[in-house]
């Protein structure tokens, strides 16, 4: 499949996932009278949102889209959608890793919550307790800083000396 025929395919896919988030929006709104159809409605609607967030918009009126479905009738947009976007702005841009992201600050502070790291056959494996918040709170951040790479590279480079002490 070539580049024209892969983004043709994914603004179809968004596309889709808007019309059905207009449609259910309407029955939530125009159709569901009784408590039940409204919850349904509104459990619908949910799951539709997952959808968007976990697309990749294909372009910036994709973003757009996901940026005023995250900022309707709500004041601060959910954490999943937040970085949703993000991540297709930083797609769309060309940008790998945050420009503001600093591993090293990143890894200090790992470090000063109890994460650890370890060096296995030349790669980087972070080592962290997913039920610690402060953990599960860093992750998030490297993940939406698109940092991983860069955190195993100063890893592996800050091991190099010892596992060449260790092999000797």
């Amino acid at each position: 499949m070539n580049r024209t025929t892969e983004l043709a395919y994914a603004q179809q896919a968004f596309d889709k996932l808007l019309a059905a988030y207009k449609a259910e929006q309407h029955n939530l709104i125009v159709e569901a009278s009784s408590e039940d159809e409204i919850e349904a409605a509104t459990d619908r609607l949910a799951i539709i949102q997952g959808k968007i967030w976990e697309s990749a918009a294909p372009d910036l009126r994709a973003v757009l889209v996901k940026m005023e479905i995250a900022n309707h009738e709500t004041e601060m947009p959910s954490p999943k959608a937040t970085a949703s976007i993000i991540a297709d702005l930083r797609r769309l841009s060309g940008q790998s890793v945050s420009p503001i992201f600093q591993a090293d600050l990143w890894l200090t502070q790992w470090e000063e919550r109890g994460g650890s790291y370890l060096v296995r056959h030349g790669e980087a494996i972070i080592c962290g307790d997913p039920t610690n918040p402060r953990h599960r709170k860093l992750t998030r951040a490297l993940e939406q800083a698109n940092g991983s790479e860069a955190v195993k590279a100063m890893v592996i480079q800050c091991c190099k000396g010892l596992v060449e002490e260790v092999e000797a």
